[in-house]
């Protein structure tokens, strides 16, 4: 591995409150061991730098979460919350992003009726449709939620089954799949309310 490649894995922001932390302990944690915890060449110059912008980082984040606090969403950050959900992003990385708590992000996606995905899905139990975005039939061409699949998906055929109702067959937009799957109108969400409050699905 190229040593620019493993630096970049090192110098995390994780790492880097490390050796703060390393530095304001008893015993105090020495420049040297600071340097292999980022995997960078031993130069105090270069670490102390790198401790400086992060805290500088750090100091402005903070006081722009603090002006945006108990303020509530402009229409752009709904837009944004929802479409980077959409499209993969973590509720953390979209709470980064915005200057915004996680709690903040959640309410969103709830008030919105975004179908949330789990970090432990499960293939045999997807999870329940949120009540705004069941729907018992949809349209050839739509793009939908897929629950069993945790992944965006685009109805391609339809046919109706006596006991089973609607049964579509989609194609899985996720990257991790993008293959065709079949399944029931009640397995998959509506994203239509979702493109009203101006998100692209």
């Amino acid at each position: 591995m190229a040593r620019a490649a493993k630096e970049n894995e090192l110098l995390t922001d994780s790492n880097i409150e490390r050796v703060i932390a390393g530095f304001e302990s008893t015993p105090k944690m020495t420049k040297k061991d600071a340097c292999s915890i980022l995997g960078i060449a031993y130069n105090t110059t270069r670490l102390d730098s790198l401790v400086e912008k992060y805290l500088e980082k750090k100091a402005r984040d903070a006081q722009r979460r603090a002006n945006l606090r108990g303020k509530p969403a402009t229409q752009d950050e709904v837009v944004y919350v929802i479409q980077e959900y959409l499209e993969g992003a973590t509720i953390d990385a979209i709470s980064k992003a915005t200057y915004r708590g996680s709690n903040f992000v959640k309410h969103i996606l709830e008030k919105y009726d975004v179908p949330i995905r789990q970090t432990s899905h499960d293939y045999f139990k997807p999870e329940l449709i949120p009540d705004g975005a069941t729907r018992d039939r949809f349209q050839v061409g739509e793009v939908v939620y897929s629950a069993r699949y945790d992944s965006v998906a685009r109805i391609d055929a339809e046919q109706h089954d006596p006991r089973h109702g609607w049964i579509y067959r989609v194609w899985l937009l996720s990257e991790k799949w993008k293959q065709s799957a079949y399944q029931e109108a009640c397995e998959l969400a509506s994203l239509e309310h979702l493109r009203t409050a101006g998100v692209r699905v």
